[in-house]
């Protein structure tokens, strides 16, 4: 089973006209991003829509609410659009969040903080349903369930942030290819392998979880926060006022200063900066006549060797002479004279 089959209890029915405007939006997994609903808009605009909004009626409100295509209907109210294609879908409430997050699982052009909100949407709604019932599931995925059961239940600290997150992927990852059917091949497809849900539960548990929306938002809009190396040293920083702090830094960097977390920490006073000794005088001499000599081939160290001599300081004669008998003693009769390079 895949997930458009999972889907199939709360099919679509036909196509039809809605206006944006009569379209409640309510709480959503992922961000809003103002430039993608324009530019969707725009696309409809010129060339009609080739993929229906999902909506479902409230009953209750009297209304249309929106379940999948925030974009496509941003952007059409954007645009002052009269009407957009859309399909109606029904469902439980959990059935139509599992809709929203395995429709956008099929995206690729979101990054990690977002992707990882759908992936704690799944994660969630796998442990949901799981509720008992290990039908389907393998004596192996069963053991893995148990494990993080037993895990979860110790006191808060016990377990490192990055433990808790690789035993709950196993967990999620055994509970998800129970309940969809997933082969290995098809989750790593959606991103859905045990390592990227690993990965995606670390991300969310400490840099989602503890903050608020607006801040996650702001973060992910950064040019660290679409960097998923830079979000796991940022998930690696302990203490969560100060992985705060460190965020707060990146998003304030109007400046375009920090290009790095290590950046953003020393920014931040979370980390002290470590200056490299400035070179002057002899110091910056050596260093770039070393450089320059450790280029030379065997034979350009032999063409070399006398202009080298002749530049030598004759106060100096001794010193050379000294390392240069020790050298050769160290090396021994058998390594002087070859061609090793």
């Amino acid at each position: 089973m895949n997930i458009a089959a999972a889907t199939a209890p709360y099919a679509a029915t036909e196509v039809f006209q809605i206006n944006p405007a009569d379209v409640r939006v309510g709480e959503r997994i992922g961000l809003f991003w103002p430039e993608k609903a324009a530019a969707l808009g725009a696309l409809i605009a010129r060339d009609g829509q080739s993929d229906p909004i999902k909506v479902i009626f409230n009953q209750l409100a009297d209304q249309w609410q929106l379940v999948t295509g925030l974009h496509r209907l941003q952007g059409a109210r954007g645009l002052g659009l009269q009407s957009i294609d859309a399909i109606e879908v029904k469902g439980t409430a959990a059935e139509l969040l599992r809709m929203e997050a395995s429709e956008n699982l099929h995206r690729r052009d979101f990054g990690p903080l977002e992707r990882a909100m759908f992936i704690r949407a799944l994660a969630d709604d796998a442990e949901a349903r799981w509720s008992g019932d290990h039908a389907g599931l393998s004596a192996q995925q069963i053991g893995q369930v148990k494990r993080w059961e037993r895990e979860r239940a110790k006191a808060p600290g016990v377990v490192r942030a990055d433990q808790a997150a690789a035993m709950e992927s196993e967990h999620s990852a055994a509970t998800m290819s129970g309940l969809y059917g997933w082969q290995e091949e098809v989750a790593e497809s959606l991103g859905l392998s045990a390592r990227s849900i690993r990965r995606s539960l670390l991300i969310h548990r400490q840099l989602i979880a503890p903050f608020e929306r607006e801040l996650v938002d702001e973060l992910a809009r950064t040019d660290l926060g679409k960097k998923q190396a830079a979000l796991f040293e940022l998930a690696d920083i302990v203490d969560e006022g100060t992985r705060r702090l460190v965020i707060d830094t990146i998003i304030g960097d109007d400046a375009g200063e920090i290009g790095s977390v290590a950046d953003a920490m020393i920014a931040a006073g979370a980390k002290a900066r470590t200056e490299k000794p400035r070179l002057t005088g002899d110091t910056k001499h050596m260093n770039g006549a070393q450089s320059a000599l450790s280029r030379l081939s065997v034979a350009g160290w032999k063409s070399f060797a006398p202009t080298l001599v002749e530049m030598v300081k004759p106060s100096a004669l001794p010193v050379l002479m000294a390392e240069i008998e020790a050298r050769m003693a160290e090396l021994g009769d058998s390594m002087i004279g070859g061609e090793e390079e």
